[in-house]
């Protein structure tokens, strides 16, 4: 598995994560309301299970390679379980996989946190010897700051 190690590198992961869930659960929408390939490709048997498992893997992949916190992962990895059974559900899995969006949810999850954390490229080490560095812990020793810091080094 290849972490990210830029900026550049967590643009292009948050760009998969938003297209894995405009796809998923939005090509066609109306205000709030969306139905995306989850929700059509359920109604051919197997295709729905299929593709909510590989575009709920690529969002657990991109939140892996985005460092996100190991309870992050576990939670978008039972959102996508939850999403695909209900989906293969006999009867209410079609309507079950329309209304529960569970591809846009883990996306939403993973962006807010990617959001929350503070990315330095480089190593702790490089990353110690900077200005930035050095207010964002005073900021985070004297409470003010509640982030995540993760090294991309």
């Amino acid at each position: 598995m290849i972490f990210a190690k830029s900026h550049l590198d967590l643009h292009n992961i948050r760009n998969n994560v938003e297209r894995v869930k405009k796809l998923s659960d939005n090509v066609v929408g109306v205000g709030p309301l969306g139905i995306g390939l989850d929700g059509l490709l359920t109604w051919i048997p197997g295709a729905g299970e299929l593709y909510s498992l590989g575009a709920g893997g690529l969002i657990i992949m991109d939140a892996v390679r985005a460092r996100a916190a190991p309870m992050i992962v576990i939670q978008i990895t039972a959102i996508i379980i939850i999403d695909t059974v209900a989906g293969a559900l006999p009867g209410v899995g079609n309507v079950a996989d329309m209304l529960f969006t569970g591809h846009k949810w883990s996306a939403d999850m993973l962006t807010k946190h990617m959001d929350d954390t503070i990315y330095f490229e480089g190593t702790r080490k490089e990353a110690q010897a900077t200005a930035d560095y050095r207010e964002l812990l005073a900021r985070i020793q004297a409470g003010t700051e509640k982030r995540r810091v993760v090294f991309l080094g």
